[in-house]
């Protein structure tokens, strides 16, 4: 049974520029949310306030089912090169299972893009979707945030098809939770793309008793080795420093980085040959335990630091972070007692657990540049 489906859109009238409120909160894998669309994702009731919408005449309604391409353009400096291109489809609810414990749950499944990683090993994926918007015919195309975005539409045609026949058969996980009644609206994007991101979710500390320094790294060091980083992390000299010190591993080892008050950080590169399969609270699965966040888990904060389940979402003491510069800001602020940032999580290692059936903790990666909510709306009674 397909998984996978062309869809009937609801088309708004965009202008050529949107943009995301300054305002805007952290959401991890959600969509981002211009402007023009939150009113209609803060509404009571977002489906029915969609169909009314759609009933009102604000909406255009797509003559049949289609699939959708969308070209994203990296911030000007940021990426070059071709566009990262995701496909816009219908999933069924039994078309894949979370990548993450406890993911994102869209506050519309018609309105907020799901983003689906699939495995691309022979770049067929990818290539299809060159294709396609070759072929496509253009919706609509501006800018989002500054970065150029395009809308194309697919025609029922043997390209759809064969879309539909790849993804299919490939391996599929979604960031985002699935309606379990109806259709979502997802945004499918391979792993092969070589403008796609995958970043770390990194961790702070806050109210820890348990956290005391000079303790802490005693203690922690029967587990890893303690480099310290000798620019401060609150220079950009040390911010690109500490980077190049954490990524600089060779193959088999894991490290992470602590960040201190004071700008101080210091490199925790986890010894090799551990045996995690006997700790309490370490993955089963061994590609799980193989994760930096796997081992800062279990090593650090159950192990050294006593913290009970600190991969649990809502955790009162343990927080997930977005960027090593809100770390570090946070912890000089005194919000933080102390963070750990680690390392992006390698395309081979995401690939490995989506082989193992195996699931990530909550709040493990997200990926950039995700498509903006709002472009089009998957039509609720269909």
């Amino acid at each position: 049974m397909a998984r996978v489906l062309p869809f009937t859109a609801l088309l708004a009238s965009l202008d050529r520029s949107l943009e995301e409120p300054g305002d805007a909160a952290f959401r991890g894998n959600a969509a981002p949310r211009p402007a023009h669309v939150r009113p209609l994702l803060e509404a009571a009731n977002p489906s029915a306030e969609l169909r009314r919408m759609r009933d009102a005449g604000t909406l255009l309604k797509d003559a049949r089912p289609a699939l959708y391409v969308v070209e994203l353009h990296g911030p000007a400096g940021k990426f070059s090169g071709p566009p990262v291109r995701y496909l816009l489809c219908a999933l069924t609810p039994d078309a894949a299972p979370p990548l993450e414990h406890d993911p994102y749950r869209p506050r519309a499944w018609e309105v907020e893009p799901a983003v689906t990683l699939v495995a691309d090993d022979h770049g067929a994926l990818r290539a299809l979707l060159a294709e396609a918007a070759e072929r496509g015919i253009s919706v609509w195309k501006g800018q989002y945030d500054g970065a150029p975005v395009s809308l194309l539409r697919i025609e029922p045609s043997p390209v759809s098809k064969r879309l539909q026949a790849v993804l299919d058969e490939a391996p599929m996980r979604p960031l985002a939770a699935l309606s379990d009644q109806r259709r979502t609206l997802a945004a499918v994007v391979p792993l092969s793309e070589p403008g796609l991101e995958l970043c770390p979710i990194h961790r702070a500390l806050k109210g820890v008793e348990t956290f005391q320094e000079e303790t802490f790294l005693t203690l922690v060091s029967a587990y890893a080795r303690v480099t310290e980083l000798d620019a401060p992390l609150t220079t950009p000299q040390g911010m690109v420093a500490a980077r190049e010190r954490l990524a600089t591993l060779v193959p088999g080892q894991h490290a992470v980085l602590l960040v201190l008050p004071g700008g101080r950080g210091r490199i925790l590169r986890f010894r090799q040959g551990l045996d995690l399969a006997h700790l309490k609270g370490a993955p089963r699965s061994p590609t799980l335990r193989s994760l930096d966040l796997a081992l800062l888990n279990a090593l650090v904060l159950r192990t050294v630091l006593g913290i009970q389940d600190p991969e649990a979402s809502g955790h009162p003491q343990v927080y997930p972070v977005h960027g090593l510069e809100a770390l570090v800001q946070g912890v000089e602020a005194g919000t933080f007692q102390a963070g750990f940032a680690l390392n992006p999580p390698p395309v081979w290692e995401v690939r490995a657990v989506m082989e193992a059936q195996a699931t990530l903790p909550p709040r493990t990666l997200r990926v950039e540049p995700r498509v903006p909510a709002g472009l089009l709306f998957l039509d609720p009674e269909v």
